[in-house]
């Protein structure tokens, strides 16, 4: 299973270029697939008046810093992501050939930008449903159009941390069966769990087997720091375990052919079948012709290396010679 790895970065590189290097240099020796940052102008995000505003306008970057940390993500080969939040940011996620872009949430219901993102070059999109309504969701995939980019679907929300039962990852189901027959489309989920707990490696294994294929989690360089959106956030280290656990994780799901009688079993279990069947044993004294029932029959371990090992093969069939309880039936024992 092709598992991708996204470490959210968000607005951790609080407006200074060297911590954003940092912080995406840290992303690749951590093991993420993806390093992904929000691409803020703040009169995209809000007006003037806004209480947040002012901190808006500190996380502003030069737009030669975005090219830098493009530059650097080609060099540390892991791919760059934006979340974009108006015509500029996506402008400039285009200009510096951004891997993919992000729609927050508070713009699955933004019509004009949804438009203008399925019009811009941008392959990959990822979607953020959390807190979202079906109808925003068909209509966000509708406007940017799946037939001509690769979109996911990332479920969870930010809540500082999230509580484990505010997930509800079964809802990934749903959306499994909503668009399946949609091009393009896939899962992805966005977790949000207390860093300190172990099930904030848990939780996303939940959403691996309910479907999901993206993976986005916090990265910061230190929690002790308390960086911006610090409070969901794994330490490099961390984040490193939680990569290389969570891809364990997904071989575990392995594939199945249903044209293979045995469901294409791995090959140690095949090994592991062949070393442990039982033999078929006579279960008392049998005479020679005596048609085979159920009763006449048991499984047990014997060293014989011909015995038969499915009991249903021999029952009805008539037995060439005279054997002993316990005794092992080979296909030698069996009339034709």
């Amino acid at each position: 299973m092709n598992t991708y790895i996204i470490a959210e970065l968000a607005q951790g590189y609080e407006g200074r270029p060297e911590q954003a290097a940092m912080l995406v240099a840290a992303s690749a020796a951590a093991g993420a697939d993806a390093a992904k940052l929000q691409l803020i102008y703040a009169d995209e995000l809000a007006t003037p008046d806004y209480e947040h505003y002012a901190l808006f306008r500190k996380l502003e970057m030069p737009d030669t810093a975005w090219i830098d940390l493009k530059r650097l993500s080609d060099e540390k080969k892991i791919a760059l992501y934006l979340d974009v939040f108006g015509n500029r940011s996506l402008g400039l996620a285009v200009s510096i050939a951004a891997r993919g872009i992000k729609v927050h949430s508070t713009d699955m219901s933004n019509p004009g930008l949804l438009a203008e993102i399925g019009r811009s070059p941008i392959d990959e999109v990822l979607l953020s449903v959390g807190g979202c309504s079906l109808a925003e969701i068909d209509q966000a995939i509708e406007l940017v159009g799946s037939r001509n980019k690769s979109i996911t679907l990332l479920h969870g929300f930010q809540g500082y941390p999230t509580e484990s039962f505010a997930n509800q990852i079964s809802r990934l189901a749903l959306l499994s069966r909503r668009y399946a027959s949609t091009p393009r489309v896939r899962l992805g989920f966005s977790d949000h769990a207390d860093p300190s707990s172990m099930l904030c490696g848990m939780i996303p294994a939940v959403a691996l087997g309910a479907g999901a294929t993206v993976f986005e989690k916090h990265l910061t360089l230190a929690k002790s720091m308390k960086l911006e959106d610090h409070e969901a956030a794994l330490n490099p280290d961390e984040f490193s375990l939680f990569s290389a656990s969570l891809r364990e994780c997904a071989m575990t799901l392995g594939t199945v052919d249903e044209s293979d009688e045995f469901l294409g079993m791995h090959e140690s279990e095949r090994a592991y079948r062949a070393k442990t069947r039982k033999h078929v044993v006579a279960t008392r004294g049998l005479k020679s012709g005596v048609a085979l029932i159920a009763a006449d029959i048991a499984l047990k371990r014997t060293p014989e290396k011909m015995a038969l090992h499915d009991a249903r093969s021999v029952i009805g069939r008539r037995i060439a010679r005279d054997l002993a309880a316990d005794a092992p039936i080979t296909p030698a024992d069996l009339l034709p």
